[in-house]
Formats: C-alpha cells, structure tokens, sequence
C-alpha cells in the first residue's frame, strides 16, 4: 500500500509511520507537509519526491500554506487528479469541515486517535479496505 500523507505535524507522521511498522503492514509512505507540497508530489514537480500508483491520500485540515480542503478542491478540479482516493485524517470534529470534506468525494473521515490500540484498529481496517478494493489506476501513457 503507497500513501501520500499529507501532514503538518511531525509527531503525528512520526507516530503514524512508526505504528504501520510495528503492525508489520507492508505500507510505503510519502509525506507533504501541506497542500501544496502534496500538489507538487502529485504534479511530479516537487525535487527528488514521488509517488508511485496506485496509492491513497490521508489528509489533514488544518495545515500552514494550503489547508485540507483547498488541496481538495484543487486536486478534484484536475482531471488527472480528481478520481483519488482520499481519506481524511484529522483531529477536526467539526461538523462543517466534516460535510465539506463529503462534499469533495473523499472515501472517509477518521478522526485521528488519541490512543495506540485505536490507531492500530484505524490502520489494520484501512490496509484491509486497500487489499480488497479495485482502486483507479492510471492509463498507460
């Protein structure tokens, strides 16, 4: 499984990483730190980053320079872009950040756990969920 985390919080992908390795879940991950990093990975423009398909996107809102869902709304506004599969990853209860995300197709919204054994749940059902489903891959060019 490939992701593209994109994650202001260095503990939080600290955290993230270090839980997918000792769940031994064959899992590649590649961070930005913020939307418009992501933007540049996925352009392929951002030095010596990439990003090999199919991957997912976990996301985060609150973020320096391009928040959560403006990095929503440019990446469904980009036809080489707009069918990603997005999973919000937050700490935002916020019912309104909550129906914007929905807004923009993303394939879930988790809030980020406070506990070990509840990001290890998040993390085995999410590794579940990309073993069984066809996710898009890109035409050959």
């Amino acid at each position: 499984m490939n992701i593209l985390l994109v994650e202001d919080s260095d503990l939080d992908a600290m955290i993230l990483e270090r839980t997918l390795k000792r769940l031994d879940l064959p899992a590649t991950v590649v961070r930005a730190r913020d939307g418009v990093e992501a933007l540049d990975i996925l352009a392929g423009t951002a030095p010596g980053i990439s990003i090999e398909s199919p991957f997912l996107i976990l996301l985060d809102i609150n973020m320096p320079r391009m928040n959560g869902h403006d990095f929503l709304s440019a990446l469904r506004a980009n036809p080489d872009t707009a069918d990603q599969i997005v999973f919000m990853f937050t700490t935002s209860d916020n019912h309104a950040d909550i129906a914007e995300a929905y807004k923009h197709n993303v394939s879930g919204y988790f809030i980020k756990p406070q506990g070990a054994a509840e990001l290890k749940t998040l993390l085995t059902s999410l590794f579940r969920f990309w073993e069984i489903c066809q996710p898009p891959v890109p035409s050959p060019a």
